[in-house]
């Protein structure tokens, strides 16, 4: 919703990435001569200077990884630390992933595709981490402050989105917001109903599995100023979703829920919380819930400064599998 992170604030992050891939090589950051390998983005988040040293400049990237890979999931946050030689000198990448295969169970090659994630996690924290004064939220002008989603599951399904706007500089009162749904029919069609601080002034299906929702706050919001909203969507099938309800922030936010009603009588036989899941596993067929709860009544879930790029919020095991594609995003 809304626009994307200006064009420098990318560039800096993509030059972040291809340093974080080049880490790998060899013996990762323990190889000598590290002025040789170091990327320029790292070095100057690193304030390299002619007077440091092998030594220093390779404490302080160590420093700098460590920092940045600990908000990671458990799994991510290893991957990571072995493949850059972090926690261990095991020379050649390959000798280290098949270290950390034998301890997640995974195999080499799901493991390199796993390391890209944990590389893309990492680039995103050391781009927040180190803003310029350009101040890239101002250029968006607002943030969601805080997210409550509720789906409630019958043979529809109708999703309640209750989110606060804060305004981070002076912001017109029109927002846009893109919902897909890859599992609607052609004859199918979604609904959407503006609840407080919001009003429905367009909605347009713009391909086969998206619509383009325009819509307009009461006002123009004064830089500091919040407003609470409320904006519902129907899905007139309930197996037109795939079996979670997640929210994947692309903004920090100190808080989202995630709750669904189930109803007495459940279109599930479990359901799961998702708490910090790579998003490209949620249609693995190897993922496994942790511990199952039933799918029954009302089940909600509050996360608590939810990381950017994972995914928080609720699964399910449908009783009945149907084309089970994507809920409302």
């Amino acid at each position: 919703m809304g626009g994307g992170i200006p064009h420098n604030q990318v560039m800096k992050r993509d030059a972040l990435l291809e340093d974080l891939k080049a880490l790998h090589h060899g013996r990762g950051i323990r190889r000598s001569r590290v002025r040789d390998w170091l990327g320029p983005a790292l070095a100057e988040l690193l304030e390299v200077a002619p007077q440091h040293n092998d030594a220093e400049l390779r404490a302080g990237l160590a420093r700098l990884l460590l920092l940045h890979t600990q908000g990671l999931p458990v799994d991510l946050r290893t991957l990571f630390r072995m493949a850059a030689g972090l926690d261990t000198d095991l020379p050649g990448l390959e000798k280290r992933l098949e270290v950390v295969g034998a301890e997640q169970d995974r195999s080499v090659r799901v493991l390199r595709r796993r390391l890209r994630a944990a590389e893309e996690l990492v680039a995103d924290s050391l781009t927040r981490g180190r803003p310029d004064t350009t101040q890239w939220w101002d250029n968006e002008g607002w943030v969601w402050e805080a997210a409550h989603f509720h789906l409630t599951l019958r043979a529809d399904a109708v999703l309640r989105l209750e989110q606060r706007v804060l305004a981070l500089s002076p912001h017109n009162k029109h927002v846009h917001q893109m919902f897909v749904v890859p599992g609607i029919r052609p004859d199918e069609e979604l609904s959407f109903e503006a609840g407080a601080g919001l009003t429905v002034i367009q909605s347009e299906r713009v391909g086969p599995t998206r619509w383009l929702l325009g819509l307009e706050l009461p006002r123009e919001l004064r830089a500091g100023e919040s407003l609470d909203t409320v904006l519902t969507v129907r899905v007139p099938r309930v197996t037109a979703l795939r079996p979670f309800m997640v929210t994947a922030p692309v903004r920090e936010v100190p808080n989202a829920r995630v709750t669904i009603d189930f109803g007495d009588d459940p279109p599930a036989s479990a359901c799961w919380i998702l708490d910090g899941v790579v998003p490209s596993d949620l249609g693995d067929a190897g993922y496994h819930p942790v511990e199952e709860l039933p799918a029954v009544g009302v089940v909600s879930r509050e996360f608590v400064a939810p990381r950017v790029g994972l995914a928080y919020g609720i699964a399910w095991r449908p009783l009945d599998p149907g084309p089970a594609e994507s809920p409302p995003s």
